[in-house]
């Protein structure tokens, strides 16, 4: 009996798992789009814009916090992270291969604690500095898992975000928050850059990261 034939013949058994799984995924622009609309930068953002808006005393102050944090906890990393892209220290944007997540996610943890301690320095509002907090402890976790275990940043990141914006909005948000973190974990998959069980893994650590520091905090 002869061995089936290979339904991806161009992905070499040698090359890296995670690469090796991308290469696998069928083409889907919807998927495509929605990593790219549900970008974790753009999360924050968002999170970060409705939370400033809600705490400060007005638009302009909320929109003042918003820039601040997002430059801080956001632009920085990203800008770290495009420094390693073009030493070669990373081979993506979005970092395919597990083990060369470290640097970047310790690059993130450090402007992640400067952002905190200019925001506190500063006087922002109590859900800013929280959100921060929470912000930081997610990273911390998902760098210990990174040891071990690939974990999706999107879906995490959704995951932590819709806590968030539950614990700020009400009660009303959390069917459309809890559509967003299924097709984030969907797009995830299907574009073949996380398997369902690193969607998982990041969907628990951003939920119980927000459950446990953000909440606590704004209480």
């Amino acid at each position: 009996m002869t061995d089936p034939p290979d339904p991806h013949p161009d992905v070499h058994p040698d090359v890296h798992p995670d690469v090796a799984r991308l290469h696998a995924a069928r083409p889907s622009r919807v998927a495509d789009l929605v990593g790219t609309l549900a970008d974790p930068a753009v999360l924050v953002l968002a999170t970060t814009l409705v939370v400033a808006l809600r705490s400060s005393g007005s638009v302009l102050a909320g929109l003042g916090w918003t820039l601040l944090d997002v430059s801080l906890c956001v632009g920085a990393p990203y800008g770290v992270l495009a420094l390693l892209l073009r030493r070669g220290v990373v081979s993506d944007r979005q970092v395919v291969r597990r083990g060369e997540r470290r640097v970047p996610l310790l690059a993130a943890l450090g402007c992640v604690l400067v952002g905190l301690a200019v925001l506190t320095a500063a006087g922002a509002p109590r859900p800013v500095v929280a959100l921060v907090v929470s912000m930081l402890g997610g990273l911390a976790v998902m760098t210990l898992v990174s040891h071990w275990y690939k974990a999706s940043f999107h879906a995490g990141v959704a995951a932590g975000s819709g806590v968030v914006l539950v614990a700020t909005l009400g009660a009303p948000a959390s069917v459309p928050v809890a559509a967003l973190v299924g097709l984030v974990g969907w797009a995830r998959v299907r574009a073949g850059r996380h398997s369902p069980g690193h969607v998982a893994v990041g969907v628990v650590v951003g939920a119980v990261t927000g459950v446990l520091v953000f909440v606590p905090l704004t209480r």
